[in-house]
């Protein structure tokens, strides 16, 4: 009977645990928007082409969903590393970026984490469309881990969890500073081009908002393990995201 019982344990054990290892797919959330007063926009290409290159050579399975579905318009100013004109040039990339999915064609289930990229897009579709809000807070709140990046985190303003709460209360986090888009953003015409300001938004919804501070460097890159929450406050944090996200997840090799 021992023995039985034993037998039973380690043959639900496994089941457990293989499909532990199948939870194994990353979402990117992308904006349809593709300008910003006539000038290109879409999704920042190292926000997103950096994070995607680390979670893929770790063989972990991506997908990209956006408000509309289909070929998410992507945007860069200066150049690009190798490794960046290597990334855009492979097939899966290609055929992510053109072929992203509906919302209605994502299985919150499958995702152990969802990954944001900027991009000023999110300011008016990603952040208000019920569907991506949705899948985002089904993620979380089965237990998933939220990555951003720099404007990406506008997207995060209105996600609100099963019990009703602001998915951003009471979390430590960073955010693309409002002092740096009023001096430095001229795509942005310095922040007047945006619906709203994004700290004083998180800061309705109870963030505990840590904006970076250029003379302490402190702020610049955020991880509050206990609320499963990463975040960064620039474009060149891809990396660091991900790194983060893949700590919490521990992928099996």
């Amino acid at each position: 009977m021992n023995k039985i019982l034993a037998f039973l344990l380690i043959f639900i054990l496994s089941i457990s645990c293989t499909r532990n290892i199948e939870k194994k797919k990353i979402l990117f959330i992308t904006t349809n928007v593709d300008k910003m007063k006539n000038e290109p926009n879409g999704t920042y290409l190292i926000e997103l082409a950096i994070p995607f290159n680390k979670f893929s050579e770790k063989n972990i399975e991506i997908d990209i969903v956006s408000p509309k579905g289909g070929k998410i318009p992507i945007y860069h100013n200066g150049d690009t590393t190798d490794l960046v004109k290597k990334i855009i040039k492979s097939e899966l990339f290609k055929n992510k970026t053109e072929n992203s999915l509906k919302p209605s064609e994502v299985n919150s289930e499958e995702y152990l984490a969802v990954i944001i990229p900027g991009g000023y897009g999110q300011f008016w579709d990603t952040h208000k469309n019920t569907d991506v809000l949705h899948t985002i807070s089904e993620i979380y709140d089965s237990g998933g881990i939220i990555g951003t990046i720099g404007h990406g985190t506008a997207t995060l303003i209105d996600v609100k969890l099963k019990s009703g709460q602001y998915l951003v209360k009471d979390k430590t986090m960073t955010s693309f500073p409002t002092w740096n888009e009023k001096n430095i953003m001229k795509q942005s015409d310095f922040g007047k081009l945006l619906p709203y300001d994004m700290e004083i938004e998180l800061k309705k919804r109870g963030a505990n908002l840590k904006i970076y501070n250029h003379e302490k460097k402190i702020n610049y890159e955020i991880v509050d393990s206990q609320n499963r929450l990463i975040t960064a406050s620039f474009a060149n944090s891809g990396k660091f995201v991900a790194d983060e996200v893949l700590k919490f997840i521990n992928p099996v090799e």
